[in-house]
């Protein structure tokens, strides 16, 4: 299996950001690591969905950045927090 190398840019991103930038804005070290957060819920899911491409929007992906860790993901319901306890 190819590991695809995260993207990372000097500077501002841009507000829409495909699977490989988007690993790389957020410090993962490759796509698979980044989509494997993603899953597990620690970021959320891509906003646009055409075909194979996935988009994260970067307002999201701050936002998941900034939430403290071990706190209820932005998309996760209180039923999901209560099964979990």
């Amino acid at each position: 299996m190819t590991v695809r190398p995260a993207t990372t840019l000097p500077g501002v991103y841009p507000p829409r950001q495909p699977a490989a930038m988007a690993a790389g804005y957020c410090g993962e070290v490759s796509v698979e690591s980044f989509l494997r957060q993603v899953k597990a819920g620690t970021y959320p899911p891509p906003a646009i969905r055409k075909g194979r491409r996935q988009i994260w929007l970067t307002a999201d992906l701050d936002r998941a950045i900034a939430r403290p860790a071990g706190s209820p993901s932005a998309h996760e319901t209180a039923a999901d927090v209560e099964a979990d306890l």
